[in-house]
């Protein structure tokens, strides 16, 4: 039990502080569907750099259990300023056992409560005993939805980068840096004549961050799909998901929509593609095209025995992109070539030898250099002959997980995270593109609209066309907050018509 305590208080201090918002919900996701091969050796390196702190920590809590000083210490306690001369000795190898074991539990439990809370497992345990009507009240089924696309489709190139956020910009454009670290992604949200929404009046703002929404894969399901990822623990058939033959068989993410407007459809990313189930996801909502890192390999594009970081770098996903968006164009459909990044990913992110060293900390340099490839390739995108009927979206998959690095750059007390959003050459200008509150369940229509796609009311599933002035779900809700609560709670709907049934369209 003590061994368990000390591992459970550096866990729960090594994800308070590193972590610090990561909750429950992304950990069951990954341990029911697998967390794939992933990136192990950032387990591996978390779990060095604490085992001095745990065995030392492990020793002080034997000190009362085991008896290492075999009768060599006695303790005199005084008690004469109690008004009676009184003086009682205390040997610590004559603890009776029951007493070591009392002190053992509280010890375990104490470490164990104190891990729980740091996940929020008690409000996520409170929250499904809770129901909630908000898919019966708000959910437009996109399957059915009336959707009128231009004469001339466009193409559409999605850029997921990894945890790219709003932080890492100048003060002066609502960063938390007083030079910006990102210059070019910077530049290219503060274009006019790009579209990047905010949640601020004014400055670099963007998406909040929604229950289910807050990984790779769950926030990849909001933007496509408009709705949150969640796992059914308690609903009837909630072992379906672990048995993971249909990835949200009900939802109707962009995928469907383009794969039944005739467009071909491309995922590139550097890692494996069953990590967390995205393969599934992609190839049962839009019939995509996937090359992953085990397609390099197999393609020839990498070696047999490549690997980096998660599978194979930035610079090397952005080359490909290239080689894809030009066959892409030349075939006789209109087409969605979406990237996935993996650079920016925690802990620290991976620092490509070509990178400069600017900045004192390795993940400031990072994401440097992160925003200088992407910005590369935006810029051979637009000069390309199929540019002017190609819709650019860059996004922020979610916040950045690596909770302590921007803790050492936030000033401001309330200052807002927000996720980072561009629609470069959209078919449409919007409404107003400040003070909008929005989540990531928002970007699916949105984007379709950038698309010059014409949807009639401006919603699907959960989300809201930015472009127009409808309200979002945040907005109605007054906060993200009272949004999240309600996304919490079990949902009927959810897990009948979305996580286990196949809708009709």
């Amino acid at each position: 039990m003590l061994l368990l305590a000390a591992v459970f208080y550096v866990a729960n201090r090594y994800k308070r502080v590193n972590f610090g918002d990561a909750q429950i919900d992304e950990i069951i996701f990954y341990f029911i569907n697998g967390a794939g091969d992933g990136q192990l050796s950032s387990l591996i390196s978390a779990v060095q750099d604490n085992l001095l702190f745990c065995g030392i920590l492990f020793f002080l809590l034997l000190l009362p259990v085991i008896d290492f000083y075999r009768n060599k210490i006695t303790i005199n306690f005084d008690l004469s300023f109690l008004g009676r001369a009184k003086k009682i000795t205390f040997n610590p190898s004559k603890i009776r056992l029951k007493y070591k074991f009392i002190y053992s539990l509280t010890m375990f439990l104490l470490s164990a409560w104190l891990l729980l809370s740091s996940f929020g497992v008690f409000d996520y345990v409170w929250s499904l005993t809770q129901t909630s009507n908000l898919y019966e009240d708000h959910y437009v089924e996109p399957s059915t939805a009336k959707l009128t696309f231009p004469e001339k489709k466009r193409n559409l190139v999605y850029i997921y980068l990894e945890s790219m956020e709003n932080t890492l910009f100048s003060k002066e454009n609502g960063g938390q840096m007083d030079q910006t670290i990102m210059p070019e992604l910077e530049k290219l949200a503060t274009n006019n004549d790009n579209v990047s929404f905010s949640n601020l009046q004014s400055g670099l703002g963007g998406s909040l961050p929604a229950y289910g929404t807050t990984w790779t894969v769950g926030a990849m399901m909001a933007q496509s799909g408009g709705v949150p990822l969640k796992s059914s623990v308690l609903g009837k058939d909630h072992n379906s998901m672990g048995m993971y033959k249909e990835f949200l068989p009900g939802a109707y993410t962009i995928g469907d929509v383009l794969e039944a407007n005739g467009y071909n459809q491309t995922f590139i990313m550097g890692s494996e593609a069953s990590f967390g189930g995205r393969d599934k996801m992609l190839t049962q909502h839009g019939n995509t095209s996937i090359q992953d890192y085990n397609y390099a390999k197999k393609s020839g594009q990498i070696s047999p025995d490549y690997g980096v970081w998660w599978g194979y770098e930035d610079k090397k996903l952005l080359e490909f992109a290239k080689t894809e968006a030009e066959r892409l164009s030349s075939e006789d459909k209109p087409f969605n070539l979406s990237l996935l990044t993996v650079d920016t990913h925690f802990t620290d992110g991976w620092l490509d030898p070509s990178c400069q060293t600017n900045y004192q900390e390795k993940y400031s340099n990072v994401h440097a250099c992160s925003s200088s490839m992407v910005a590369e390739f935006v810029g051979w995108l637009q000069e390309q002959p199929f540019a002017d009927n190609t819709t650019i979206v860059l996004t922020g998959d979610h916040l950045g997980m690596q909770t302590s690095y921007y803790d050492n750059i936030i000033t401001q007390p309330d200052y807002q995270r927000t996720v980072y959003n561009v629609f470069i050459n959209s078919a449409v200008k919007p409404v107003t593109s400040t003070g909008r509150l929005f989540s990531s369940f928002d970007m699916y229509p949105t984007t379709l609209a950038a698309m010059g796609v014409k949807i009639d009311g401006d919603k699907l599933a959960l989300g809201t066309n930015l472009f127009s002035d409808s309200e979002t779900l945040v907005e109605k809700y007054g906060t993200i907050e009272a949004l999240n609560s309600e996304l919490a709670k079990r949902s009927s709907f959810y897990e009948k018509q979305i996580f286990l049934s196949k809708q009709q369209p």
